[in-house]
């Protein structure tokens, strides 16, 4: 007999009925916006009770894949998979786990620069564009913390989603709500005004030449600033909060 810790789980008949809608979603048989059948017509497709339809749209719900709109113009709207769901709970498992910032800002220091390389070795106009577009948010934030930690670390997932690596893109939206945490805690426990305006204006010029060395295809020179740029990050925020555990910092 096998210990009871092996025992094989199946699916119930609610989690088999999510599985096929989740598969309609991820090949756009259902597109983001639509709405899903309704239930008369799901009971119908599926030959199911009601309640393992209603706990298959819970499963559905819970994966931000559904979201149910009330009313006579109501009923379960699909959701295109985001990766903003993946993040947040991504971002618990690393709480839980005791995580520190610095781990964090150690592993975007490992993931980042060969997404730069990437990118410079792709680049199109539009890449460009949308760089410049995201530096010119940076800039109108410069001075305000609020509006700073997001723009900066919208740029940073910016630049590894246009690599064109979507493995990539996922963990830099993994990161990405913990840096911009990070960036407005230090903003506001600051007391120099001075010192962030400039430590803000030297992250600005940075990411200034990185869209110039990507606009001009230098791969090699583009991988090798961002590395220095985020190892010189890490190790300042080491020596001020190294030991800080995510759970400290998000809540």
């Amino acid at each position: 007999m096998y210990p009871q810790h092996d025992a094989v789980t199946h699916p119930t008949a609610g989690q088999q009925v999510a599985d096929n809608i989740r598969r309609k979603i991820i090949l756009g048989e259902f597109r983001d916006g639509d709405f899903l059948p309704n239930e008369a017509q799901l009971l119908a497709q599926y030959g199911v009770s009601r309640p393992v339809l209603r706990e298959a749209i819970r499963i559905l719900q819970s994966e931000s894949l559904l979201t149910i709109r009330r009313g006579s113009k109501g009923g379960a709207r699909v959701n295109a998979p985001r990766p903003e769901p993946v993040a947040r709970q991504a971002g618990g498992l690393l709480q839980y786990g005791h995580t520190t910032v610095f781990d964090v800002f150690r592993a975007r220091a490992i993931i980042e620069p060969p997404a730069v390389r990437l990118l410079a070795e792709n680049s199109t106009p539009l890449t460009v564009q949308r760089l410049r577009e995201a530096l010119e948010q940076e800039a109108n934030a410069v001075n305000d913390p609020r509006r700073w930690g997001k723009a900066h670390a919208e740029f940073h997932t910016l630049v590894v989603e246009l690599s064109g690596s979507n493995t990539l893109a996922l963990f830099a939206h993994i990161m990405s709500e913990i840096t911009t945490a990070h960036t407005q805690a230090v903003w506001k426990h600051a007391t120099d005004d001075a010192q962030k305006r400039a430590d803000a204006e030297l992250a600005h010029r940075v990411h200034r030449k990185l869209v110039r060395l990507v606009e001009d295809g230098k791969a090699a020179d583009a991988e090798l600033l961002w590395r220095r740029h985020l190892e010189e990050t890490t190790e300042k925020m080491l020596d001020s909060q190294g030991q800080r555990e995510l759970l400290d910092l998000i809540g």
